[in-house]
């Protein structure tokens, strides 16, 4: 047999009132970048290069520059996986913008390479 409309128990339906307000309080909204700011030379540099992978990196890059106060950054696998990269489009990213002379590169074995940037104003 199948259960009708009236069999239905409703209390055993409902949300328990302190599960609602506990599943609220742990949504946070965290903070979201909103733009990235690329300056005039990096613009100009990068009308020169032929791949995409090479844009997405260099605004990678330049968001981390602003945010890590102007520290070498470490273009670890989860800056590739931020900007949808493979490993091998990332280090032909890499090449790219150290050949239009926009960064410096420091590698290390068995190491992340290391990035200081240039052409990027002081705040």
């Amino acid at each position: 047999m199948m259960a009708g409309p009236d069999d239905l128990d409703v209390e055993k339906l409902r949300v328990d009132p302190e599960f609602e307000q506990q599943a609220r309080k742990s949504k946070r909204k965290g903070w979201q970048r909103l733009c990235t700011v690329v300056p005039r030379a990096w613009e100009l540099r990068l009308l020169e290069a032929k791949r995409v992978s090479t844009y997405r990196l260099a605004i990678e890059l330049l968001y981390l520059h602003w945010y890590g106060k102007g520290n070498p950054i470490a273009v670890t696998g989860k800056v590739a996986e931020a900007t949808r990269l493979s490993d091998r489009s990332k280090s032909r990213a890499l090449a790219e913008l150290e050949r239009l002379r926009l960064i410096e590169i420091d590698r290390s074995p068995r190491k992340s390479p290391r990035v200081a940037l240039h052409h990027v104003p002081a705040k």
